[in-house]
This record gives C-alpha cells, structure tokens and sequence, in this order.
C-alpha cells in the first residue's frame, strides 16, 4: 500500500508542476523562474545538471523525491532541480532506455543484440547491469552538458542590470 501512495503522490506532484508551467506559459515561466530568481548563474547551471542527472538515473519512481530532497542538501535551486528532473515524462521513456542499453553495451561482457527486440520488462531485467551501466554514463554525460550549456545560455542571456553588480 504505502508503494502505491507513492506512485499517486509522484503522478500528482508532476501534474501540479505541468499545471502552474501551462498557466504561466514557456516565455514567463523562464523569464520569472530562471533568469529573474536568485542565486548565481554557476548555482542556477549547478541545479540543472542535477535535475538532468536525477531525471536520467535508473531511481525511477523516486525522481521527484530526490531532486527536491539533494536540491535542499546541496543548497541549490529546488525549482530548477525538479523542473530538470521532469525529462522522463512517458513519450522519451522508451528512448532513455534505448540510449542507456546502447551506452551501456561495450562496458558489459555479454551484450545482447538491439535488432528486432522489444524493449519489454523482460528484456530490461535480463540485462539489468547494462541498462544499470548505461543510464549512470548517460546521466552524468547529459548532466555534463546541460550544465555547462545552461550555464552559457544563462551568461549571455543576463539582464543587463545585473551584470553591472
């Protein structure tokens, strides 16, 4: 019971998060959210890639948790994490998982063949240390990039009267 509570409460926190970015729109969320919040550039990169980082991890079911929770340890910013966090909604699952078993292929010793195979439970539990692998290297590569990325975007897009302090 308490695993199922669990999984509502996960739904529910991401439906309340996809409502509040519906109402505010793409433009304004990012404007009061991102280039308008406090904190430092570096903090605000910092949060992404740990969101980024979060989100790719094979903790499924335990993302919105962690952001939050490694957000509040870290000191970083708790929107940007989980916002970040958020890139496993269902239509990239399929593909997070593809990219993880073919990053994670050369790092194992029995590698199974991709071709004409259906990405079910059971392909995923038979080879559970390459999907394992794969996903940790995938997620701390995006993580890498995202932060950097973000970083520079957030660095040349800077209100001007903030540079001048």
């Amino acid at each position: 019971m308490p695993v199922k509570n669990f999984i509502q409460n996960t739904i529910q926190s991401q439906k309340i998060f996809y409502r509040y970015f519906r109402r505010k729109g793409l433009r304004r969320f990012l404007k009061e959210n991102l280039l308008e919040s406090a904190g430092s550039n570096e903090n605000k990169a910092k949060s992404i890639a740990l969101g980024f980082f979060i989100g790719l991890s094979p903790f499924w079911g335990f993302h919105s948790f962690l952001a939050i929770t490694l957000a509040v340890y870290f000191k970083l910013n708790k929107l940007l994490t989980f916002m970040s966090s958020q890139v496993t909604f269902p239509p990239l699952i399929p593909l997070i998982i593809f990219l993880s078993m073919i990053v994670g292929a050369p790092f194992v010793s029995n590698t199974t063949s991709l071709e004409n195979q259906s990405f079910d439970f059971e392909f995923i539990k038979n080879n559970l240390t390459q999907y394992i692998i794969g996903s940790f290297i995938l997620a701390i590569s995006c993580s890498v990039i995202f932060g950097f990325l973000s970083y520079f975007i957030l660095q040349k897009f800077q209100p001007q009267n903030k540079k001048m302090k």
